[in-house]
């Protein structure tokens, strides 16, 4: 665990906890409330009672870019073609997730953390893959969400999954797409 020492951070009364999730061969998890409690393995993400989460994967299967795909290409923000054989895995263990989660009540979106990063200018142009890129990442996100040094890329990903669905409860963030949706910040704030 990155941030809390203990499994169970506690919290005062009618803080809302919001989920990001990394989604991969290995899922992260990173959980924000006014500060972020942690970020590391997703089954321990998984014991905090979370009210939303955002999930860094697509949540419908498409061999062709979905409606809400094309709006973010509209944007200028680049994505992943969904065909793609590794993105369908994702997609799947994507869904999977959701589907449990939303059985526990907790209210799912998908979310893309670099169309977050590109609007909200974290480290836009930076490679998360490369060790001055997540430093850069990790500096500009320091400007919303009070965060230790030295996570990986997968970590970064989850909070930043969870900061946009901190934003969308706070009505600055929006839905884009008709027939799927993705979370994306409005504007810089």
């Amino acid at each position: 665990m990155r941030v809390c020492d203990l499994q169970y951070c506690v919290y005062s009364f009618g803080d809302m906890l919001f989920c990001g999730i990394d989604v991969g061969k290995r899922c992260y998890g990173a959980i924000l409330g006014k500060n972020l409690l942690y970020t590391g393995e997703l089954e321990r993400a998984l014991g905090y009672d979370f009210q939303m989460a955002g999930i860094d994967a697509p949540l419908t299967i498409s061999k062709k870019f979905r409606d809400c795909d094309r709006e973010l290409l509209n944007m200028g923000i680049k994505l992943l073609p969904p065909g793609w054989k590794g993105m369908r895995e994702i997609s799947e263990m994507g869904i999977r997730i959701a589907e449990d989660l939303r059985k526990k009540g907790v209210e799912v979106y998908e979310v893309y953390p670099y169309a977050t990063r590109k609007i909200l200018s974290i480290a836009p142009n930076a490679s998360k893959t490369t060790e001055e890129g997540k430093r850069a990442i990790e500096e500009d996100l320091k400007r919303f969400v009070d965060m230790p040094d030295g996570l990986t890329h997968h970590e970064l990903d989850a909070v930043i999954a969870a900061l946009t669905i901190k934003l969308l409860k706070e009505g600055k963030a929006r839905l884009v797409g008709k027939r799927c949706s993705i979370v994306i910040p409005v504007s810089p704030p």
